[in-house]
């Protein structure tokens, strides 16, 4: 049995999200203990006490590692109030391979929402995903940018771990 559907969707002229061989923002994010925001904008799953379940994931900013030349990889996701629910999952797989590759490359956390309830975005996850600020931010996504700070691959939504763990040796040059 076959089946066929159609469907229409708009192509922009511009890209709104970095693009791979972008240079990659140079993004000062929120880590744990930041004094000017609430816990849960650093991780929607953290603690009151500031405590995340994913510590690899928000050790360092982005900014720190392209200056210092590591390759990162971006996870730009909401575990707790995700829609697609894929934010967890792929979450969970990005912190995985922190634990595995941590000591040859960074890895990163965005949490996309400072405020949920009030429908702020962090500034942060802002400059990957929402840079306009027109459309809908869509999250997840996940970016992999080498060690001279340009976009080596990106994935919106849905990406397997294969994909992930692909990327991660190309950009170590495994």
């Amino acid at each position: 049995m076959s089946e066929q559907a159609t469907a229409a969707f708009e192509v922009g002229d511009v890209g709104h999200v970095p693009v791979v061989g972008d240079q990659a923002p140079r993004t000062d994010n929120l880590l744990p203990g930041a004094s000017d925001a609430p816990v849960t904008a650093v991780d929607s799953r953290a603690e009151e006490d500031g405590s995340v379940p994913d510590p690899e994931l928000h050790d360092t900013t982005i900014e720190s590692a392209i200056s210092a030349g590591r390759p990162v990889m971006i996870v730009v996701s909401t575990p707790v109030y995700c829609v697609s629910r894929f934010c967890g999952p792929i979450t969970d797989t990005v912190q995985d391979l922190a634990v595995e590759f941590g000591d040859d490359m960074a890895f990163v956390h965005l949490e996309v929402w400072r405020d949920f309830e009030n429908n702020a975005i962090n500034k942060a996850a802002a400059e990957w995903i929402w840079p306009d600020q027109t459309g809908d931010p869509g999250e997840p996504w996940v970016f992999v940018v080498d060690g001279s700070g340009k976009i080596a691959a990106r994935w919106d939504n849905v990406v397997t771990d294969q994909n992930l763990d692909d990327a991660v040796q190309d950009v170590l040059g495994g």
